[in-house]
């Protein structure tokens, strides 16, 4: 395919968002259908792009030399791209039936669309100019879904990401000025553009505070604090901050910096990988211990994506090709489990208004459907074999034992958290079906029901992709070890 179309799926959703207020639906359904088919338009346009990527970079601007708005599609932008075009229009069916108890539909509508190009533009991102500018944009078009409730709790988790996206984009504005400097400009290449014989301390901090900025949405300790916060928004965009556009955007850029653009065998052994090693230790454990600790069941959920986004980040930073396979395994893996145990918890909030879990004692009679949902990707969470959160899992932990003695410090971390992974998750499934002895479920379950089709059926395809994509993970191994190897 021409280059060319690599600009579709950056501004079908722009125009998608501007039709929805201009067009006069006299009712919803017409409005749902109308966007569901925009949306599907821009994931078959992206499949397309992937089956048959561009081989030329789409320059459509230059402001100096060596700084170019471009777009291009490699293996790694095909991941976040498939990632994201898959993922998108089950949230938005989803989102159909959960935003009809909401209010301002339109609104929220409209900006949930214009993130899907914003996103893809980071996907297609050519370089690390173009990537930041989608980045920040993206900040701009999700605030307004994070504060769309304008309560308290909604502005005061709007101030929140806002305050910590800005002091990120300030420190990752250093690590691009610093590239700039040096005169790299040039596509993403795999191994790093920015090469050095003889990494100095300016080396060094540019990609460490590249990799603060980055990883504040991939909510890195210390500054994962606005991810739980932002579990007031509405589900679907809860779902979607915390298993893909967002969360992964930032794990997307962390790993652009680190293996396309500074050279990861000039960070090997230095103190910036050891001091974003130990973070990524930190929140894996400090995520997991957090989310056992809460009684909110999204906020749980929240917690808990904390420590498996630094599962990626791990794997991230073992700066060996083994360790950027593990990382993508359980990047595409965790979404497909996270995003649906969000929307459990969302059917949930829609259906009885319950947000903590000792509000939900004895559920699973009244919500039978969603309890198994949730119970199939609690377990692939778990990383009961063989779904997605085993191979993810078990690539990392082949990726770190490769690595001694370096690695064996991400072992133990993994091995923490998996056991507190197991205890959160199945203290949510014993709330909901052994409340304990002489408990009333009639009672409890009055007036209680599964959701309707539209939230159901994204929620049966995900609960099914969380062992489907275990099941046939050998062929994407393959991929994702072909990129690491540059030949994608």
């Amino acid at each position: 395919m021409s280059e060319k179309f690599l600009l579709l799926p950056v501004l079908l959703p722009a125009l998608t968002a501007l039709m929805i207020p201009a067009i006069n639906f006299t009712e919803r359904k017409s409005r749902n259908i109308f966007i569901e088919c925009s949306v599907i338009l821009n994931t078959i346009i992206i499949i397309l792009l992937v089956i048959y990527p561009p081989a030329k970079t789409l320059t459509l601007f230059r402001l100096y030399e060596h700084a170019a708005f471009a777009l291009r599609l490699d293996g790694l932008g095909m991941v976040f791209a498939v990632l994201i075009a898959v993922l998108w229009p089950l949230t938005t069916l989803y989102a159909f039936e959960y935003m009809s108890h909401e209010h301002n539909e339109t609104a929220f509508f409209g900006w949930f669309t214009l993130t899907y190009g914003v996103v893809a533009g980071i996907a297609f991102s050519a370089d690390l100019m173009t990537l930041y500018l989608f980045y920040e944009v993206m900040t701009l078009t999700t605030l307004p879904l994070v504060m769309h409730e304008m309560d308290g709790r909604g502005r005061y988790a709007g101030r929140k990401y806002l305050t910590y996206s800005v002091a990120g984009a300030a420190c990752a504005f250093i690590a691009l000025t610093y590239t700039m400097y040096k005169g790299v400009g040039d596509s993403f290449a795999l191994g790093g553009t920015l090469k050095v014989s003889q990494p100095d301390n300016m080396f060094l901090a540019a990609w460490f505070l590249g990799f603060l900025g980055f990883g504040v949405k991939a909510a890195v300790f210390p500054f994962h604090d606005w991810l739980p916060c932002a579990s007031v928004a509405p589900t679907p965009v809860s779902a979607l901050l915390h298993a893909v556009a967002v969360v992964k955007a930032g794990i997307f850029a962390v790993t652009r910096l680190t293996w396309y653009v500074f050279e990861p065998q000039s960070l090997v052994g230095t103190w910036a990988q050891y001091a974003a090693f130990g973070l990524v230790c930190i929140t894996i454990v400090y995520g997991s211990s957090m989310a056992l600790a809460t009684q909110h069941l999204k906020r749980r959920f929240a917690y808990s994506t904390i420590s498996q986004l630094s599962y990626i980040l791990l794997g991230v930073l073992l700066l060996t090709p083994e360790g950027l396979v593990g990382a993508l395994t359980h990047m595409g893996g965790h979404a497909i489990m996270k995003i649906n145990l969000f929307f459990c918890a969302g059917a949930v909030l829609c259906q009885t208004d319950r947000e903590y879990l000792f509000d939900m004692r004895g559920l699973g009679l009244g919500m039978p459907k969603v309890s198994f949902m949730l119970l199939v990707s609690g377990l692939a969470l778990c990383g009961l074999p063989p779904s997605a959160g085993f191979m993810g899992k078990w690539q990392l932990g082949i990726a770190s034992a490769a690595n001694s003695p370096f690695g064996h410090t991400g072992i133990a971390m993994l091995m923490i958290s998996a056991v507190l992974t197991v205890l959160y998750i199945f203290s949510i499934f014993s709330i909901f079906i052994m409340p304990g002895k002489n408990f009333d479920f009639e009672t409890a379950n009055a007036g209680v029901s599964d959701p309707g089709i539209q939230m159901l059926l994204p929620m049966g395809i995900l609960a099914a992709g969380a062992f489907i994509y275990g099941l046939y993970s050998e062929p994407l191994i393959k991929f994702f070890t072909q990129i690491a190897q540059g030949v994608i």
